[in-house]
């Protein structure tokens, strides 16, 4: 992924904003960001390292027989949406007080994809990146936005090329969900708001997004002592 960063900002909001030209976004859930990119009615577009549909049928040995595992984390998305887990992937004992490696899921709307939150976020090991693999994870923590509503704040803002701009922010809600990712049983779920009436500092976005909008978040700290009892316990 290419992107190219502005450090500049209005004189009237001293905020600056990002701009990713690239096709996909790799670096949701960090801080006051958004959660991904969004389009216009609030459903935008994914957020994930593993993005290449071609490859996301799941797979299993050669043996018809084996058992059954993601080939990637695009995959798992049948776990977060219909409760199928993989036979293949680590059985779940939550108690064994251990730490239970989860594969984190986002969809702001339309589509599912991996997110690898920014270091600090969790603590290591309880969320697998983008390098793990997905067929070592025994939890799949989903959330999901499920509605946007438009607030009054209008923030003034200025892209990369120094164009200034002004967003208009919306509140979400949204739902996590907690799931065993053998067998697809859901452990935990929860529905929340993400509101707030300050301006992004940095907006990130995709290619063809509308760039006038910008929606609050759940962030990795709104969620993580829900997600701790699982993963951590």
């Amino acid at each position: 992924m290419s992107s190219t960063p502005s450090t500049r900002s209005t004189p009237s909001t001293s905020r600056a904003r990002v701009w990713i030209t690239a096709g996909f976004l790799s670096v949701a859930l960090c801080g006051c960001s958004s959660l991904t990119g969004s389009t216009a009615d609030g459903t935008g577009g994914s957020a994930g390292g593993d993005n290449d549909a071609s490859s996301s049928t799941s797979s299993a040995a050669d043996s018809p027989d084996a058992p059954e595992v993601p080939a990637t984390a695009l995959d798992l998305e049948r776990v977060c949406t219909d409760g199928l887990g993989y036979s293949g992937m680590p059985a779940y004992d939550r108690t064994k007080k251990t730490v239970h490696p989860a594969m984190l899921m986002n969809n702001p709307g339309d589509s599912w994809s991996q997110f690898e939150p920014p270091a600090g976020d969790f603590p290591k090991g309880w969320i697998l990146g983008y390098s793990g693999k997905p067929a070592d994870a025994e939890l799949v923590v989903c959330v999901e936005r499920t509605k946007a509503s438009p607030t009054s704040k209008k923030c003034d803002m200025e892209s990369d090329d120094g164009k200034p701009f002004t967003v208009s922010t919306y509140n979400t809600s949204y739902r996590l969900k907690v799931v065993e990712a053998r067998t697809g049983e859901e452990l935990y779920k929860y529905t929340g708001e993400a509101k707030s009436d300050e301006c992004p500092m940095y907006i990130f976005t995709s290619e063809g997004e509308d760039k006038d909008k910008y929606y609050n978040e759940v962030r990795p700290k709104d969620y993580r002592k829900r997600v701790q009892p699982f993963i951590a316990p």
